[in-house]
């Protein structure tokens, strides 16, 4: 069956690549569930893709990024208050039905050439939608703590050096767009749903949609309807994923490599009160990045006067293991930033947390730096 072409600059990158054998089922938004059934992930839900040619479901993708890649309805982005605070948002049904409403924000490069470097902010939103919070026995203020908190804040100044930027807005408490489609803790759902052999996360309450608050306290106290989970995968994980994957794929088709950057926050000491360094770099235990790479980056943070460490006790999400592979032209690295370098309750324990504004700036303007290093490298 014959498709039309692409309609956006971004999803003819993407079907370049796709029709070069260089994208997987995973990466076309399609997943695999118990018993060998093929799906694609769409704004619906998961649709029964089961004997149909892959060309249709390349165009389903393209569909899914043009609208993505589409002028949205705009919001004012919310702003750190002189005292720090971030505001969040609840957001109604009504809203969230709104064609115009997106879960995710999109920060293109400003200059003239694509850099070949896409980052990732995948924890930092702070839109609680309203289904949530009704179903939850936590105030709002109690979910926060899953929150990386102001991470989308420290890298704005990245689009100015070519790198487009991809945040998330929906709050992990609802969905977790760093976990595999199938890291579900199936014992929250009213019915039975599908669901992988239950991970570390999953087992520990925070899979795809958390079942406990940072501080160990359940979200929930009746199970959640089953639909929740192709609903929630639908309206977040979908679009996040499928809109990494275009930007990935435009800047490769530019350059012939593409580096993915996932940044992240964490608090000030482990669970066993033992003191983080300044940054925490992962590449997976060395598989998604080539080690020349990862000292570079390293040699840039220990410049800043920065303490830097590896892979403990954060190595890397599903988002960099997905988009990353040492020693081929997609490569990834996670990048934590210790939350004391630029908040007072770096815990996330407060009511309302605050950032110091002055060292937000600061970190601000070493990230803004960290974006004009990175497009000087090139995979070795």
């Amino acid at each position: 069956m014959a498709i039309s072409a692409p309609t956006s600059p971004v999803s003819q990158a993407f079907f370049r690549t796709a029709r070069a054998g260089h994208t997987t089922l995973s990466t076309l938004g399609l997943t695999h569930h118990p018993g060998g059934r093929c799906y694609l992930l769409t704004q619906g839900g998961l649709r029964d893709c089961e004997g149909e040619n892959n060309r249709v479901t390349l165009r389903a993708m393209m569909d899914l990024v043009d609208k993505s890649s589409a002028p949205q309805q705009q919001t004012k982005p919310a702003q750190i208050g002189s005292d720090g605070a971030l505001d969040i948002c609840v957001v109604p049904a009504e809203t969230l039905n709104n064609p115009g409403y997106s879960s995710l924000t999109v920060h293109h490069g400003i200059t003239r050439v694509l850099a070949p470097v896409v980052a990732s902010c995948p924890h930092a939103g702070r839109d609680y939608p309203a289904t949530l919070t009704e179903a939850a026995t936590l105030p709002v203020s109690q979910m926060r703590g899953l929150e990386d908190f102001g991470v989308d804040h420290l890298i704005t100044g990245l689009a100015a050096h070519g790198i487009t930027t991809v945040i998330n807005k929906i709050a992990r408490a609802y969905i977790d767009v760093n976990r595999p489609v199938g890291a579900v803790d199936a014992t929250m759902f009213d019915t039975p749903v599908e669901a992988d052999k239950p991970s570390r996360h999953v087992n520990a309450g925070y899979g795809l949609i958390p079942r406990l608050s940072a501080m160990r306290q359940p979200l929930y106290t009746c199970p959640l309807p089953a639909i929740e989970v192709e609903h929630r995968l639908g309206f977040a994980h979908m679009p996040y994923h499928s809109m990494l994957t275009a930007q990935i794929a435009a800047a490769k088709a530019e350059h012939g490599h593409c580096l993915l950057v996932d940044f992240h926050s964490m608090p000030p000491s482990d669970r066993t009160n033992r003191q983080l360094a300044d940054i925490i770099l992962g590449d997976c235990l060395g598989t998604t990045l080539n080690p020349e790479l990862g000292q570079a980056i390293s040699s840039f943070f220990i410049d800043e006067g920065l303490s830097v460490a590896w892979n403990e006790p954060y190595a890397g999400g599903f988002i960099t293991r997905e988009h990353g592979r040492a020693g081929t032209p997609n490569q990834s690295i996670q990048i934590e930033i210790n939350r004391s370098l630029y908040m007072r309750d770096a815990r996330l324990s407060a009511r309302e947390p605050h950032a110091v504004p002055e060292q937000i700036k600061h970190i601000a303007a070493v990230i803004n730096r960290f974006g004009a290093f990175l497009v000087t490298l090139q995979p070795r």
